[in-house]
C-alpha cells in the first residue's frame, strides 16, 4: 500500500500543529459511545525510532495531525531536513513537526499521546508528560488517551498508574532507525500490523478512530478486547531478539531460538497468560521488500547494538520471561543467559554478531540434557 506525497509546505509548529477543527469536548473513561473524527484532534509520539517515526511519516502524509517528538541529533536533522523516509517505492523527505520535550508542546483536549520509546525509557516519559496541563482540561493523564506502540508486557501496566484511558498493541513493523535524520520501512504491502486494544481490556471509545487512521495511513489494524494475549504472544516472539542481535547466521540458530520461545511459552502460560498466536490471520502479515533487505537492521535489539545504544530492551522481553519464571516457579535458564549475554554485549560495545559462538552449543547442551 502506497502512501500519498506529503504535504509540501513547512510544517507548522510542535505547540500549534493541528488540523481542521478546534479543540473536541473532553471524554472520560466512563464514555461508552464510539466518537467522530473530529474527537481526535492530533497524534502526539513519543519517540522517533524505528516505530514512532513510521507511524509519524504515514499518518501525515494521509493528512492527520502529529507531533513527532524526538531528541539529540534525530531531533535536528528532522527539524532541519525533514525525515528521510525509506520505503519500497522510493525515498521521501517528510517535513514534520517536531519538538524535544514535553515543553515544547501545548497540549489540548482531542490529543492522543502515543508512547513508542523502548520499554526501558517508559517510566521516565510518563514522568514527564503525565501531568502536563491540557487546555480544555486538566493535565494529559487525566484528560488525554495513551496508546502504547511497545514490546513487553509493563508498559502499559506503568502507565495505568496515571493514564485512566490507556491502551496498547502488539505491533509487528520490520524497520529501522539506525541514523540520525532517516528510517527504513520496508514493510510490503503494509508498513506495519497493529493488534489494538484496550488495557486491561475491552477497547476505548476513540479505538475505531484510531483504527481507521492507521488504516488509510498502509497500516493493518485489528481491534482485539483482550490484549494482554497479544502481547504475550508478541513477547514469546520477542524473546528470540538477542539471538538475531548476537548470533544471526550462527548454525544453531534455530535451535536456540526454537528453545527460547517453548521455554517463553511455559512460562506465560503458567502465568496464566494465552498467548495469541499473531501469525495466524493472513491479513496481519507483514512482509519484507526483497529491494530493502539490505537497509534493513533486523531486530531493536540488533539495532541497539548496532548503534552502540549501551543498553537494549531484553531485561523486559527475555527479562519478563525470568520475572514472570521465579514469580511462578518455573526455570528459565536459557532467557536468563540470553538477557546476560546481550546486557554484557551492549554494556561493553559488541556489534551485532558477536556473540561467543561456543554459548549457543553450551546452553543448547545444558537445556537438552535436563530435558529442557
Amino acid at each position: 500500500m502506497r502512501a500519498a506525497s506529503p504535504p509540501s509546505a513547512n510544517p507548522p509548529s510542535a505547540k500549534t500543529a493541528r488540523p481542521g477543527a478546534g479543540p473536541a469536548p473532553a471524554c472520560g473513561k466512563q464514555d461508552t459511545e464510539p466518537r467522530g473524527r473530529a474527537d481526535v484532534s492530533r497524534y502526539v509520539i513519543i519517540g522517533a525510532g524505528a516505530i514512532g517515526a513510521p507511524v509519524a511519516a504515514q499518518l501525515r502524509s494521509t493528512g492527520v495531525g502529529v507531533v513527532l517528538v524526538a531528541r539529540g541529533a534525530h531531533r535536528t536533522a528532522i527539524a532541519t531536513d525533514g525525515l528521510r523516509y525509506v520505503r519500497p517505492e522510493g525515498e521521501r523527505r517528510i517535513k514534520l513537526p517536531v519538538a524535544g520535550s514535553a515543553a515544547e508542546v501545548d497540549l489540548t483536549v482531542g490529543d492522543v499521546l502515543v508512547l513508542a520509546t523502548k520499554t526501558q525509557d517508559t517510566e521516565a516519559v510518563l514522568a514527564e508528560w503525565s501531568w502536563r496541563p491540557v487546555t480544555g482540561g486538566t493535565t494529559a493523564a487525566e484528560s488525554l488517551p495513551l496508546i502504547s506502540l511497545q514490546n513487553g508486557l509493563d508498559n502499559e501496566r506503568v502507565a495505568l498508574r496515571r493514564f485512566a484511558r490507556t491502551s496498547g498493541a502488539a505491533v509487528q513493523m520490520p524497520s529501522s532507525y539506525l541514523r540520525p535524520g532517516e528510517v527504513v520501512a520496508p514493510g510490503d504491502p503494509v508498513v506495519g500490523a497493529f493488534y489494538l486494544g484496550g488495557y486491561p481490556g475491552g477497547l476505548d471509545p476513540d479505538a475505531e478512530v484510531w483504527a481507521t487512521d492507521l488504516r488509510r495511513s498502509g497500516f493493518a489494524v485489528r481491534l482485539v478486547d483482550d490484549l494482554p494475549r497479544w502481547k504475550a504472544g508478541k513477547l514469546i516472539n520477542n524473546v528470540v531478539n538477542p539471538v538475531d542481535a548476537l548470533y544471526a547466521g550462527h548454525e544453531r540458530f534455530d535451535d536456540l531460538a526454537e528453545a527460547l520461545q517453548a521455554e517463553a511459552r511455559r512460562v506465560v502460560e503458567k502465568a496464566g497468560f494465552d498467548p495469541a498466536d499473531l501469525s495466524a490471520d493472513p491479513d496481519m502479515r507483514v512482509g519484507l521488500s526483497a529491494d530493502l533487505m539490505d537497509r534493513y537492521g533486523g531486530s531493536s535489539t540488533r539495532q541497539s547494538l548496532g548503534k552502540g545504544a549501551g543498553a537494549t530492551e531484553a531485561d523486559f522481553l527475555n527479562g519478563e520471561i525470568v520475572l514472570l519464571g521465579r514469580l511462578h516457579g518455573v526455570p528459565t535458564p536459557l532467557n536468563a543467559a540470553m538477557q546476560a549475554a546481550v546486557a554484557r554485549a551492549a554494556r561493553d560495545g559488541v556489534p551485532p554478531g558477536g556473540g561467543d559462538p561456543a554459548l549457543p552449543d553450551a546452553l543448547l547442551g545444558t537445556t537438552e540434557g535436563t530435558g529442557r
